[in-house]
Parts: C-alpha cells; sequence; structure tokens
C-alpha cells in the first residue's frame, strides 16, 4: 500500500488533520515536556498554546524524509524567517523528498506590497523598518527583549512574486503565481487562511516527471 505524506513546514498553530504539521520554535519544543500545555495556560509564557503533536525539527537541516517519499509540501509565512541562504536551501531539500508530480506551494510576506504602501505614503520613511518586520519588538521589559530570540520570529529575507518564482523554477519546479485557494492541492479550502493571505506571495509548483 503506498503511503501518502503531506508537510506542513513552519506549521506554528496552524494544524492540518492529517498532514505532518513540522516547527522547531522553542515553544513548539517545549510542548513535548507533560504538564507544560496546561502550565503555559495560566502563566502565558506563550500567547500560542503549541500543540504536542507537532513534529520537531529544525528547518535549516536536512529533511528526514526520503528521496521522493513525500506528496505535497505546504509552507506559509516560514521562509522569510530563514536567511537568503537557509531558505534556498529549504527549497532544495522540498525538490529532493517530493515524488514526481508532487505539489509545494510557498507563501511570503510580498516586500512589493510593503514598498508600495511606503510609496503611497501610508507609513513615513521612519517605519518602514518596522513594518519589514526584522526586528525585535520591544514590549516594555528587559526581561521579555532579553528572551526575544527564543520566542520573536523576526523576517531575515523578504520576497516578491517574481524573485520567489524565479527560484523555484531555477530548482526545477513548474511553478506559478496562485491566489487564495486557487491550487491543485484538494483539500486547501479546510486549512488556507485567507487573513493570512492578504498581501503575500503565492507560488504553487510541481516537481516535473522524468519520465515526462
Amino acid at each position: 500500500m503506498k503511503t501518502t505524506i503531506n508537510l506542513n513546514l513552519g506549521c506554528s498553530g496552524q494544524i492540518i488533520d492529517g498532514w505532518i504539521n513540522v516547527d522547531y520554535a522553542f515553544g513548539a519544543r517545549l510542548s513535548k515536556i507533560p504538564f507544560f500545555r496546561a502550565l503555559n495556560k495560566y502563566v502565558r509564557f506563550f500567547d500560542m498554546d503549541w500543540d504536542d503533536k507537532i513534529f520537531i525539527h529544525d528547518l535549516r537541516k536536512p529533511l528526514p524524509w526520503e528521496n521522493e517519499s513525500v506528496n505535497i509540501i505546504y509552507s506559509s509565512h516560514t521562509l522569510e524567517h530563514l536567511t537568503k541562504a537557509e531558505g534556498y536551501n529549504l527549497l532544495l531539500e522540498c525538490y529532493r523528498v517530493l515524488k514526481p508530480q508532487g505539489i509545494i506551494r510557498i507563501i511570503v510576506p510580498d516586500l512589493q506590497c510593503i514598498v508600495n504602501d511606503y510609496n503611497a505614503h501610508v507609513f513615513p520613511a521612519d517605519e518602514f523598518i518596522e513594518n519589514l518586520d526584522v526586528l525585535y519588538i520591544d514590549k516594555g521589559s528587559k526581561f521579555k527583549l532579553l528572551l526575544a530570540p527564543l520566542v520573536q520570529f523576526p523576517h531575515k529575507c523578504m520576497y516578491d512574486t517574481r524573485i520567489l518564482l524565479s527560484i523555484l523554477l531555477k530548482l526545477g519546479f513548474q511553478a506559478q503565481s496562485r491566489k487564495l485557494f486557487e491550487s491543485a492541492i484538494p483539500d486547501i479550502r479546510t486549512f488556507e487562511i485567507p487573513e493570512r493571505l492578504k498581501f503575500a506571495v503565492i507560488i504553487e509548483g510541481q516537481k516535473k516527471d522524468k519520465s515526462s
């Protein structure tokens, strides 16, 4: 019997039933400790209640799946939290583990939208860097700022449609820009969150079948 493996990389709180939901955030790792999730509801060390069923894996390292063993890869607002090189290596790993005709769908914030808002004077120049979300947020507590690297995840690379599409094409995917729910993933409407796709780049690709 053929095994179906679908990966949700950098899942955060977006858990997809029947998929392998992958994350490496500090909260996700702590959720594996017995009673931590119950404790967090009282002390609110994390604003989110991490699911203890999350598969823990550092996406900066090779994916722990065999070549051409995965059917679908979905990743929403994760790639931008890796450096340019780390992001490229992750996409390269995605190509390796996907089966021929396997699907990949990547969603990231659209740098072009931020630039357009700046040019339209939606925000001033001295707020441009803040709108890129590349800084740790000072929440008024030196202790919280000290812990920021563990609980905050600033952007390390920015993308627009042209550059993300060109990367996937370079890796060998047949890829194109997509819209909300426009996808070859059969059950996309059951888990894709419209609010997270506003002002975002959506690129979906398919691994070419070598026999075709």
